[in-house]
């Protein structure tokens, strides 16, 4: 089998996984309300002065935490793809654990963590409630660090089972969403998709994406977020930038056959109109499986490009795509060499190597720690914001107000820049631009963090 087969094959497999993520909300809403309804709340009895519960898994003295890790063994093997090994993920969770423990865990509570190894071959939104389920019914527990978790269900499972989200997943969520869930979903190192959006659409246009007559075309996953994102971000940006697209392409991804369909249908329709700028919408390998349709049909245009697109997936396997490829960085682990950004970035980053180092997990190059620097941020983030909540219970709503009040004082391990701001509920304030290089196959980055547009 050619490389090219191979790849096509590869994402085929992970566009089936994409494909199960549009549900409608209306849908979503439905089968919220039954899981809803089908438990209680399992408050317990640690409380503040008040007599006011605390949130699920928590006691006076102890405070559960979901972790989830992806296990990606299975799906490499049938798919014959390659990443970078990130070594001893569950001993590097309990040593971040026990280095927060260390310091009073969090507002004076011993974390006590929950584990679980979820299958990233068997992913599904049945897959994913029956997590949901693990981490609300079996064994509940306060909060849950989500990670690959990019079924639409997921999210409102945890929202009406009162469990708070730290999400670290490459999952687009726009503000609309975030306001709907809150106070339970928060994303400390993803932005918000329309604040995203926003942000390439600027960077683009600063390093001349748009020049010489560029035709630009969009392509996106139907579902009303990727809708409002592009019709009240991404659109009025462009035309605050001079540019209006020469056509929009939305693709259904109820199954895999019309998700190729779809496919095949915006290839024809930008190859026949001359588009020679692209950008896609909607994350999760979208990019990928667009690629893997365009190649076949010599179709090589330049594409816009974001950590969200899972760009190291692209670089390794299909470089020749990537062309021309400019940009925006959120998370250096996932998209930019070491040589190009040294370690560590921050403070921050260098406290998760001490940490982890001190437990006897070390790493040759940051994209080995890319996981371990999303778990070292979620622990660091409850137990930073955690400290203003000494004597208080414990909920899901207290904690989100420690959030939006620890502002600039949070600093991520894993991005260019950090912060927290009332009304938002992400904790990511810059992004680095970048530009594909041929000569190295790798990605560069411009000189400076840049803040996202308003």
């Amino acid at each position: 089998m050619t490389t090219t087969k191979r790849v096509a094959v590869a994402v085929a497999v992970l566009g089936l996984v994409l494909g199960a993520c549009g549900p409608k909300r209306t849908e979503l809403a439905r089968e919220a309300a039954r899981a809803s309804a089908a438990i209680e709340s399992s408050a317990s009895s640690g409380g503040d002065s008040t007599g006011e519960l605390s949130g699920p898994g928590v006691t006076d003295t102890t405070v559960k935490i979901g972790f989830i890790i992806v296990d990606q063994t299975q799906l490499k093997k049938l798919l014959r793809f390659d990443s970078p090994e990130v070594g001893d993920v569950k001993g590097q969770i309990e040593a971040l654990v026990a280095d927060a423990n260390s310091r009073g865990g969090i507002s004076g509570r011993t974390i006590e963590p929950v584990i679980v190894v979820f299958d990233a071959l068997l992913d599904s939104p049945d897959t994913e409630e029956k997590l949901c389920r693990t981490f609300t019914e079996d064994d509940p527990v306060f909060a849950v660090v989500l990670y690959g978790q990019v079924q639409s269900n997921a999210r409102p499972c945890y929202a009406n089972r009162q469990t708070l989200m730290i999400d670290q997943t490459f999952f687009p969520v726009d503000q609309k969403t975030l306001e709907e869930f809150s106070p339970y979903l928060w994303q400390p190192i993803m932005p918000e998709y329309g604040k995203l959006l926003r942000g390439l659409a600027v960077a683009l246009s600063d390093n001349q994406f748009f020049a010489d007559g560029a035709k630009l075309g969009i392509v996106g996953i139907d579902s009303p977020e990727n809708r409002r994102v592009v019709e009240e971000d991404l659109a009025p940006t462009l035309a605050s930038l001079g540019i209006e697209p020469t056509d929009i392409q939305w693709i259904d991804p109820t199954s895999g056959a019309t998700l190729q369909a779809g496919q095949d249908q915006a290839v024809l329709e930008f190859k026949d109109q001359g588009i020679d700028r692209v950008i896609v919408v909607g994350g999760s390998r979208l990019l990928a499986f667009l690629v893997t349709t365009a190649i076949p049909q010599e179709y090589f245009p330049r594409y816009a490009i974001t950590s969200f697109d899972n760009p190291d997936f692209i670089k390794r396997e299909m470089p020749m795509a990537l062309d021309g490829s400019i940009g925006i960085s959120i998370q250096p682990a996932f998209d930019i060499a070491d040589a190009e950004y040294p370690r560590p970035g921050n403070a921050s980053e260098q406290r998760c190597i001490d940490v982890l180092a001190a437990a006897g997990h070390t790493f040759a190059e940051r994209a080995n720690m890319r996981e371990a620097l999303v778990y070292c941020d979620a622990v660091a983030l409850l137990e930073q914001a955690g400290r203003g909540l000494s004597g208080r219970a414990l909920t899901a709503a207290a904690l989100a107000e420690q959030f939006t009040a620890l502002g600039s004082t949070w600093m991520s391990a894993s991005n260019y820049a950090s912060a927290f701001a009332p009304g938002s509920f992400d904790g990511v304030a810059g992004f680095r631009a970048t530009i594909w290089d041929s000569a190295c196959l790798c990605f560069t980055l411009t000189d400076e963090t840049v803040g996202f547009p308003s």
